[in-house]
């Protein structure tokens, strides 16, 4: 049983908690927003290929989206750390990647940043941003909607492996 003092006495969430508790706002997100969707929260795929949340859309289309959450303890919003993120978002194999910030000053200003394209041309990183409350769920809104990657059919076929094997955490059945 709870006691009043333990009540008071609470300490904020763990870091590790926080980013758990976003994972799933980013997994409702993409629930949402996809048409048919298996969702994998936090997949194994390979040593080198390690996500957040990595959704495959079973409309018809196999869209592969990726998404990568950047939580930290004390945020540093400083435009470097934030160009860090998105570089390594890149490099994910996935259609459509995206990366989830906490929703401040520097976060809303990545809408027209030009990091967020790819060097071809061809493929844009979208940006949800995060809302954390104390008590309710972590709220995720699509800040700039991403637009498809260029994906080898190597990876396609790595990808079409994994998803061969694993159960998803989250589907739609029909």
């Amino acid at each position: 049983m709870t006691t009043v003092k333990e009540l008071k006495d609470h300490k904020p969430l763990s870091s590790r908690k926080r980013h758990g508790r976003a994972i799933n706002a980013i997994a409702d997100l993409l629930r949402v927003k996809l048409s048919v969707p298996n969702i994998y929260l936090e997949p194994h795929l390979s040593a080198a290929s390690r996500v957040d949340v990595f959704a495959a859309d079973r409309a018809g289309s196999g869209d592969i989206h990726a998404v990568e959450i950047k939580i930290p303890d004390s945020f540093v919003s400083s435009p470097s750390k934030i160009q860090t993120y998105i570089r390594q978002v890149k490099e994910f194999p996935a259609h459509f990647k995206y990366i989830a910030l906490p929703k401040n000053e520097a976060t809303t200003k990545l809408v027209n940043n030009p990091l967020l394209f790819s060097d071809n041309g061809i493929g844009r990183v979208g940006v949800i941003l995060l809302t954390e409350h104390d008590e309710a769920p972590p709220e995720a809104e699509l800040l700039v909607r991403p637009e498809r990657f260029r994906l080898d059919s190597s990876a396609i076929q790595r990808i079409d492996r994994f998803l061969a094997k694993q159960q998803p955490d989250m589907a739609v059945r029909i």
